[in-house]
């Protein structure tokens, strides 16, 4: 078989974006495994939701971001100020205003507060989930 000089390029080329791909993949697998096992493990938190009784609403939370997850889906992401074993502190600053959030971790349980630009609502009966 003779090959062009211009078919082993390709031919190169192909196996260099082989490698690449291989190499993305890999990443890909390992990088979430890197970021969880270097302190930023992400726990969740279930209550029943202050502002609609009867519903439950989740918190995923790790150093940086605290995420309050309504029962249709809906995300709000928070940026965590300060964290330590008896409180968090977050904030989201958006257009229709500041959100902020204070989770407090006690003997009596956990309690989730929450500051709206139009009203205030305390989670409560918190259960960790990890």
């Amino acid at each position: 078989m003779i090959y062009t000089l211009t078919s082993l390029r390709r031919i190169k080329q192909v196996e260099q974006l082989i490698c690449f791909k291989r190499i993305f993949f890999l990443l890909f697998l390992l990088i979430p495994s890197i970021v969880f096992s270097s302190g930023h493990k992400i726990k969740e938190l279930k209550c029943e939701s202050g502002a609609n009784p009867g519903h439950i609403k989740r918190w995923n939370y790790n150093k940086e971001d605290l995420i309050e997850i309504y029962p249709n889906g809906y995300r709000r992401v928070y940026d965590v100020k300060s964290i330590n074993k008896n409180n968090i502190l977050a904030v989201e600053d958006s257009k229709r205003g500041v959100y902020y959030v204070t989770i407090s971790f006690n003997e009596n349980g956990t309690i989730v507060d929450v500051i709206t630009p139009l009203v205030k609502y305390t989670d409560s009966n918190c259960k960790e989930l990890n």
